[in-house]
């Protein structure tokens, strides 16, 4: 692992320690989930700075492509009580390279307010990738639709599907279409400070000429909140009985402070 990710652990963990001193109102857990999407939104005005660190181990039918690492890092923006606007960029790292990979822009849309807990919920999201490196791989757009059924404070389950479409793309080739879904469900074991989750998560390739012909996880996170943070920290176990072009492990932890 380079050397450089040992100080993003130490900012990340300062970070976290210093804002959960902050007095605030407590916020129920903002994302129980690692990849799964769910359908909570942050208040109108607020603005909140999000990061993930994760990692792929090694693929066991690509033995040449070394282990991957990721910080993504974004602003999100309480748009309104339906909406909200994030910023992500994100950055991939091996063991002998590190490059700004992506620029993003994304749109939520949460069909209730938010100030609506509990029953069925449901969000739209739309988001465009600018890939920056490597240059071989394209840009694109991504749709998505995410439900859930549930408080945090009770048994909370979600259901996402989604499609990432390269673009732009050569007209005289197939188009690469990555189908998404997942998953979950969360349950709260102290209040709804603290919860453990488990969740499946999958994406096959529609186009033959997609580098993702298959991926499939299943795992578990804990999730954590008090006042304006909220931390999730788990590990997806890649199910290469089913694709052998997935990882074998992705460890993940996500967290967030709310201004």
């Amino acid at each position: 692992m380079p050397r450089s990710w040992g100080w993003a652990h130490l900012a990340c963990a300062a970070s976290i320690a210093g804002f959960s001193l902050w007095p605030a109102n407590a916020f129920a857990g903002r994302r129980p989930f690692l990849l799964a999407y769910d359908t909570e939104i942050i208040p109108e005005g607020d603005v909140e700075l999000e990061q993930w660190l994760w990692s792929e181990s090694k693929i066991p039918a690509r033995p040449s492509v070394p282990a991957r690492y990721w910080i993504y890092w974004s602003p999100v923006f309480g748009m309104s009580n339906h909406v909200e606007l994030l910023l992500p960029v994100q950055i991939s790292a091996s063991s002998t390279s590190t490059n700004l990979q992506m620029l993003s822009a994304e749109v939520r849309y949460r069909f209730f307010p938010r100030e609506q807990e509990g029953g069925f919920q449901a969000l739209l999201r739309a988001s465009v990738h600018q890939t920056v490196f490597p240059r071989s791989t394209p840009s694109s757009a991504e749709l998505g639709l995410a439900a859930s059924y549930g408080k945090a404070s009770q048994l909370h389950l979600t259901v996402n599907v989604g499609l990432d479409a390269a673009l732009p793309w050569p007209e005289h080739l197939a188009r690469p279409i990555i189908l998404e879904y997942a998953a979950g469900a969360a349950y709260p074991i102290i209040g709804n400070e603290l919860r453990l989750s488990a969740e499946f998560y999958g994406e096959i390739g529609l186009r033959e000429t997609s580098d993702t012909v298959g991926r499939h996880f299943a795992g578990g996170a804990i999730a954590w909140t008090r006042g304006r943070v909220w931390i999730t920290a788990g590990m997806l176990f890649g199910l290469t009985g089913i694709s052998d072009t997935t990882p074998r492990y992705m460890p993940r932890l996500i967290w967030a402070v709310a201004f």
